[in-house]
């Protein structure tokens, strides 16, 4: 082996003991340095579930669209899909937590901290990312708790004999044609399951969950339920006489048209709908009422 050979091989030895060294070093000042201090989140389901693991205190900054208690209030930072980037770096956060919707400023919120992309779409992925921020709080055992809990309610199975219900985000009077519903293949699905019906679609969907009034004849569901978070009885009366217009649907002659009052969380208050959603399936089975739907 001629000299440049060696001095060449020697070189990389030494450049790739440096680096384990370095990486080590990097790895041992992280697990020294315990859980993640000053956190921004931008995500409203993420926000929810560092709040219901305790770790509110090390939040620094949240997105223009989470909830938070009475009493509490943070910065409000854009979103991950619009983040306001010079407010976060002002914060000097020593961690960014997003769901890892398309669009996301992943990329570009790294250049300002770490960041930690969660998956938030499936009940796996949900329970998988839930049981990851009790790690990132220093609360694993809080993490776990809340994950299985989750898993436990919303794997739960609805009989075959179970009514077959289209669960609808919204319906607007003025687009009947835009149908947007719940699709069996969503956390949002599983919490239809877990609450005991059946999605009326029956297929996993993959685009938009949206369907034609044409579709929705064809299907034909059992019952109708409406997701109508803190609408007044006048607006859930006017709700259900413009869907009654929709009178050959087998729901709309026996009136089993269900108003329900839960949001459209995606996180732990995911387990508050499956309850509001349970309520109102229970109503349905029982002989129609003079109002028309059941809440």
């Amino acid at each position: 082996m001629n000299r440049r050979a060696i001095i060449g091989s020697l070189g990389a030895l030494l450049f790739s003991a440096g680096a384990a060294i370095g990486v080590s070093r990097l790895a041992a000042h992280q697990a020294a340095s315990g859980p993640a201090g000053k956190l921004v989140s931008l995500t409203p389901a993420i926000t929810e579930t560092l709040l219901a693991l305790g770790a509110g205190a090390q939040l620094v900054a949240v997105s223009d669209y989470c909830q938070l208690p009475p009493g509490l209030a943070l910065p409000r930072v854009g979103s991950s899909l619009t983040p306001n980037y010079e407010a976060i770096a002002r914060l000097h956060p020593s961690l960014i937590l997003s769901d890892d919707s398309a669009g996301a400023k992943q990329h570009e919120l790294a250049a300002l901290a770490r960041c930690q992309v969660l998956p938030w779409l499936t009940l796996g992925e949900v329970v998988s990312s839930i049981t990851r921020l009790g790690q990132i709080v220093g609360r694993p055992d809080a993490g776990r708790a809340l994950a299985q809990r989750l898993e436990q309610r919303l794997s739960q199975q609805p009989p075959p004999s179970a009514p077959r219900a289209l669960l609808l985000l919204s319906y607007d009077a003025d687009r009947p044609a835009e149908l947007w519903f719940i699709k069996r293949n969503s956390l949002h699905g599983a919490a239809l399951g877990a609450a005991g019906a059946r999605n009326a679609v029956e297929r996993d969907v993959s685009g938009l969950p949206r369907l034609s009034v044409e579709e929705l004849l064809k299907i034909d569901p059992d019952s109708v339920l409406i997701l109508a978070p803190g609408a007044t009885l006048e607006q859930k009366r006017k709700l259900v006489e413009s869907f009654s217009a929709l009178s050959p649907l087998r729901a709309v002659k026996e009136k089993r048209i269900g108003i329900v009052n839960g949001n459209q969380s995606v996180g732990p208050g995911i387990l508050k709908l499956v309850d509001a959603l349970s309520s109102v399936l229970k109503k349905l089975a029982e002989p129609p009422t003079a109002l028309g739907f059941v809440e």
